[in-house]
């Protein structure tokens, strides 16, 4: 979940990356730390490591844009509505595309 919001009265642009979050406590001097990585040296994290998992951030980033650019004439319960009722009923597809559809996950299962 990535977010560019241009503001047209300060005529500035924000930025949001709610793609993974580190832990609640994660600090770089513990990660540091815990990899033995010194202070001005550079390193990796492994990806056996614990640090190398992130928290989902998406939904939380939805909800971080709405309260920090939305009008607060809309919910984001408005937002997602339709997308909800998609999910739960989906939606009338042509014959064409359901021809093609089918026949791509048919040839991908080769």
């Amino acid at each position: 979940m990535f977010c560019l919001y241009y503001d047209a009265k300060t005529k500035t642009v924000s930025a949001m990356n709610g793609s993974g979050r580190s832990g609640q406590n994660v600090t770089l001097e513990k990660i540091r730390k815990d990899l033995k990585i010194l202070e001005g040296q550079t390193g990796k994290i492994p990806m056996n490591s614990v640090h190398a998992v992130t928290v989902p951030g998406a939904a939380a980033g939805w909800v971080d844009c709405v309260e920090r650019f939305g009008s607060g004439k809309v919910s984001l319960q408005n937002i997602l509505d339709s997308a909800i009722n998609l999910a739960e009923n989906g939606f009338p597809v042509s014959e064409l595309s359901a021809t093609f559809v089918s026949f791509v996950s048919i040839d991908s299962r080769k």
